[in-house]
């Protein structure tokens, strides 16, 4: 049996919406756009090269994506880019519309605060390429001693309940990480614990952990690679697949939503609606 594809997910604050980055193979990256009312889904471009989903975020309004990606070795470059940069584009297509290039692949990427508000996490300069100009968003630098992965979880309303780790570096600052957010009723909480970065784990560096906490009961989630809140669901990822579950009396039930494990590569040109703020 092949590896599971590796999955990140980012939902939109305030539209129902989400976009899944699908990896894999390695060399490879995919975007799906997630429809939550009907859970539906809806593949888009492919991008060969990579694609880090720590430095990743959706807008508010799902209209809009930033990323952070990288092309390393000799290759064709005739727009003068560079091996790693920040974009903007229109989920599901990773075409983009505004451009930051990077210096190396140890920071990057971006976090909205609103849907005209970016924190860019910039290595080099603020100024966007001359080829690729950001139009009606206001940018500023991401904190120092922060990341856009940080942001997103803060401004999610996770909270930080015991520090393990630098979030820029993940040098360890204490025995371990935790952060929690409460059930939008307030039943029950789902925790996520930062693990120690390992160079051989399959499917990247980093990792969490996950669980739910009742007022009586620990439930973990087992392969959770990534677990949130959707309204009074629960949806989270596992071996390429996304789940969502509820809480009955006998225990977690879960519900398949979609396996991306069959998606393969494909390319072509995002269509023009993509192409434009």
């Amino acid at each position: 049996m092949s590896n599971p594809c590796r999955l990140a997910v980012f939902m939109a604050r305030e539209a129902p919406l989400a976009v899944v980055l699908r990896r894999g193979p390695s060399a490879w990256a995919g975007l799906v756009l997630w429809d939550r009312r009907t859970d539906s889904f809806t593949p888009g471009q492919w991008f060969h090269g990579r694609v880090y989903g720590r430095r990743c975020d959706l807008s508010p309004d799902g209209r809009l994506f930033v990323y952070f990606a990288a092309k390393f070795g000799a290759r064709a470059d005739p727009d003068d880019i560079g091996e790693a940069w920040t974009a903007i584009s229109r989920p599901p297509h990773f075409t983009a519309l505004a451009l930051w290039r990077n210096i190396g692949a140890w920071y990057g990427g971006g976090a909205f605060r609103s849907n005209r508000d970016l924190l860019l996490d910039a290595t080099c300069t603020m100024e966007t390429h001359p080829k690729f100009p950001v139009k009606r968003l206001k940018l500023a630098p991401c904190p120092r001693d922060s990341a856009p992965w940080e942001q997103r979880l803060l401004r999610d309303g996770w909270s930080l309940v015991e520090r393990g780790f630098d979030p820029r570096t993940h040098h360890r600052l204490g025995r371990r990480e935790l952060w929690q957010k409460p059930h939008p009723e307030g039943r029950v909480s789902l925790w996520r614990e930062v693990e120690d970065i390992d160079f051989r784990r399959y499917g990247g560096l980093y990792a969490d952990s996950y669980w739910l906490e009742t007022a009586d009961d620990l439930i973990p989630l087992p392969g959770a690679r990534w677990a949130e809140w959707d309204g009074p669901r629960l949806v989270f990822t596992r071996a390429g697949r996304l789940f969502a579950a509820a809480l009955s009396p006998d225990g977690l039930r879960e519900t398949e939503l979609y396996d991306f494990n069959p998606l393969r590569p494909q390319t072509f040109p995002a269509p023009d609606w993509a192409q434009r703020w």
